[in-house]
């Protein structure tokens, strides 16, 4: 089973626990203030109703994230693995249901934002640290496999929806001009012609 070849590792050694622990915990607000940095910075190259675009989707991306997350949870499909069985827990934490993870969704949606709608190049070298917060959730014992899978496919879904549907709303009501015309650079970032 997956999650004992994960969780298993546990316990083992200090500073891999250190480490797992740390991106358990902390790493999620690093890479959110990373994504945030990499967004203004990028924005620098846009005007002001283009940047209002872009941080709009953003917030929506994420918005929708954890309201499916929620819904999912309403159903309750399982519980933490400490709760049903022996496992190495390596932080405290209450009993509840576990699907998805909110954190594995905040992170990898970060990521998602990110490469999807700013610069693939900075999408894919927040992926890893995004991913590393996932698996962490489940070494340390608190999450299921399932938990942070799911919740990088709410991530990416509620990102790639947000995308499409804001590619079909390029006419922006502040415009004069009919259509926007998104245009990848040979850095991979997008920039808007107008």
């Amino acid at each position: 089973m997956l999650f004992d070849v994960i969780n298993g590792l546990a316990g083992r050694n200090a500073a891999v626990d250190a480490a797992m622990l740390f991106a358990a915990g902390p790493l999620i607000y690093i890479l959110g203030a990373a994504a945030l940095l990499v967004a203004v910075l990028h924005m620098r190259h846009r005007d002001r109703n283009a940047n209002l675009w872009l941080a709009g989707q953003a917030a929506v991306a994420l918005g929708l994230s954890f309201v499916v997350n929620r819904v999912l949870r309403a159903l309750a499909f399982h519980e933490r693995p400490f709760q049903t069985r022996q496992v190495n827990l390596l932080v405290q934490h209450d009993p509840g249901v576990s699907f998805p993870s909110n954190h594995a969704t905040a992170a990898l949606t970060f990521a998602f934002v990110i490469g999807l709608l700013i610069s693939r190049r900075w999408g894919w070298i927040l992926f890893a640290p995004a991913l590393l917060v996932a698996v962490s959730r489940v070494f340390v014992g608190v999450h299921w496999p399932s938990d942070v899978i799911w919740g990088g496919i709410v991530g990416l879904t509620m990102t790639v929806l947000v995308m499409v549907i804001g590619r079909k709303f390029q006419t922006r009501p502040w415009s004069e001009s009919a259509e926007t015309e998104i245009l990848p650079r040979s850095d991979d970032t997008v920039i808007i012609k107008r």
